[in-house]
């Protein structure tokens, strides 16, 4: 397969993701009018719009990868960039329309400890990798690997 061939595989891949991620809210929503509201959206291939609230996908780098990202817009202007999970940005704007802003502040923070574990987990598997103190850096990965899942199973309660 060509380069540019795999960049577009690797795109749809991961937009079929964000399509797996929507079905699932969609089958919440049924139960929580909120959320229904929230569905009620435009989806384009790198973006998602949820009444005056956009949420942009965007690639970045993160270690020697490229990660999805999403920026929260209402209107043009940004309002929260660099969010990691889809779950958290979706759950920010539905408590934006509710103007619930302590949960959004609380969201933004679980999604930092998220990013910032998931970072700690690439740094350490990298470190082991290359044999540097190998068993710390599993073990450290390992603890790293659970505040990662501590984290967005906390973002997860908070929607």
């Amino acid at each position: 397969m060509d380069p540019e061939t795999k960049q577009m595989h690797d795109i749809l891949t991961k937009l079929k993701g964000v399509d797996k991620t929507t079905k699932i809210v969609a089958e919440r929503a049924e139960r929580d009018i909120d959320l229904n509201v929230a569905i009620n959206q435009k989806i384009t291939k790198d973006s998602v719009s949820v009444q005056n609230y956009r949420i942009d996908i965007v690639l970045q780098k993160f270690g020697d990868k490229q990660k999805r990202f999403y920026n929260i817009c209402e209107d043009e202007r940004i309002l929260h960039k660099d969010i990691a999970l889809f779950e958290t940005a979706m759950g920010i704007v539905k408590n934006l329309m509710l103007n619930k802003h302590k949960k959004v502040e609380d969201l933004l923070k679980s999604d930092l400890d998220y990013n910032n574990a998931l970072y700690e987990v690439y740094m350490y598997k990298t470190k082991a990798k290359k044999a540097i103190n190998e068993d710390i850096m599993i073990a450290k990965m390992s603890a790293a690997q659970n505040r990662l899942h501590s984290a967005k199973q906390q973002i997860l309660q908070k929607l």
